[in-house]
């Protein structure tokens, strides 16, 4: 049957091209390996700051003595609970010097406990069980309830930056367990189901209300413009390096600045209405939150693009057919996909792999847009990315050119 014979035809051309044959199955295999061993699930070692004003000074009324005061700082153990790898914490005393670091990127969340923590959280656990004992200069005394201020201002009040939802919904979750544990751990089997949520306030820096189709949604942006330039470029320069187009272009008048330079504004422009669509989309569809400037936001995926198309340029060099050229972008594509924060922060990756993340442009891109997008950066909040997109922009459009030249002269 002819079906057997075109499909025996296939095979045979694959007999023949080892390359395309190796990297068939290597590309599902980095893919699966990269996703095993990167992702680690929860974030962790995530940066926060710590101001802790508990004063540790606990007055309590007490059978034997009346009233008295003990010294009990409780938010040492608060602190304890959070583990050893759930935060990466420093510690300073002064709330705005915390704050100033999570608003300049350093940190994602301040965790500032009030002087009167320990206070409150011995009045509340008193105000259930009733009655503690407690040893007190080496002999046992019963600790009594007292009146309880209602209304009063919260204990622990956390201020993240919610931009990064993951990280910031991974801080309250933690702080929140710690919190939990410590008053059960005081209430001796008692009433559990006691609310202490008022001991707790969450202040959000940035991107108040922001959740994870927010927080993704620079990242399906910044993934659907590699793809679209990254397979465009490809496979387009290696159809037109097959059929000869490229050839006679080089023969004609152009010279090989003027045709990658050609093929950069053409690729640019429909990245660009690409990503375009994606975000109208998101904005009118979803209702993704758009906090920042939308032609800052085009300039940084224009210069991206470009840097991109000059990197497809180069491995169209190296690609032999269409078949082998979706699979270089395929080998641009995958390990952007997990390593450069476009679904998930970098704190939720294995440690090891981590470093590798300020390796791909698309990293410096999604923080970008993210940045724009939901903190409501403006030139001065991205410089840093800026500057190294374009830097990668002009690295790879010069070899791009010099590419081109070289096919010039070996004409």
């Amino acid at each position: 049957m002819n079906l057997f014979f075109v499909a025996r035809n296939v095979f045979r051309r694959l007999r023949h091209d080892w390359l395309t044959v190796i990297m068939l199955g290597t590309i599902p295999l980095l893919f699966i390996l990269l996703f095993g061993y990167a992702f680690s699930g929860t974030p962790t070692d995530i940066a926060v700051v710590i101001v802790n004003h508990d004063s540790g000074k606990v007055t309590v009324n007490t059978k034997e003595f009346g009233t008295i005061t003990v010294e009990k700082k409780l938010s040492d153990d608060l602190i304890s609970g959070f583990g050893d790898h759930a935060f990466r914490a420093r510690m300073v005393d002064d709330e705005k010097q915390a704050q100033d670091l999570v608003k300049r990127g350093r940190a994602r969340g301040v965790i500032e406990i009030a002087p009167g923590f320990s206070q409150m959280l011995v009045d509340r656990v008193l105000s259930i069980t009733g009655e503690m004992a407690y040893s007190y200069e080496g002999q046992t005394i019963h600790l009594l309830p007292r009146a309880v201020e209602k209304g009063s201002t919260p204990s622990v009040l956390l201020s993240v930056d919610r931009s990064n939802v993951p990280a910031a919904d991974a801080i309250e979750a933690t702080v929140r367990t710690s919190l939990n544990k410590l008053f059960l751990s005081y209430l001796a089997g008692k009433d559990a189901s006691a609310d202490w949520s008022e001991m707790m306030h969450i202040d959000n820096l940035y991107a108040a209300g922001a959740n994870y189709i927010d927080y993704s949604s620079p990242g399906v942006i910044g993934f659907a413009v590699t793809v679209i330039t990254s397979m465009l470029t490809l496979i387009s320069l290696v159809r037109e390096e097959r059929s000869g187009v490229l050839e006679r272009l080089l023969t004609f008048s152009i010279h090989p600045w003027e045709l990658s330079m050609g093929y950069t504004l053409a690729f640019t422009l429909i990245s660009l209405v690409q990503a375009s669509e994606v975000i109208l989309i998101a904005y009118f569809l979803f209702h993704t939150m758009f906090a920042g400037s939308l032609s800052l936001m085009l300039l940084v995926i224009i210069i991206y693009t470009v840097g991109l198309q000059g990197l497809g340029t180069l491995l169209s060099g190296l690609a032999r057919n269409e078949f082998q050229a979706v699979e270089y972008a395929l080998l641009i594509i995958l390990p952007g996909l997990i390593l450069s924060e476009a679904f998930w922060p970098v704190e939720a990756l294995s440690p090891g792999l981590r470093p590798l993340v300020l390796l791909f442009p698309l990293t410096y891109l999604n923080r970008a847009l993210r940045a724009i997008m939901l903190r409501g950066a403006g030139f001065c909040g991205i410089w840093v990315e800026l500057m190294v997109l374009t830097i990668y922009a002009g690295v790879m459009l010069a070899l791009s050119i010099l590419l081109m030249k070289r096919r010039a002269h070996a004409r």
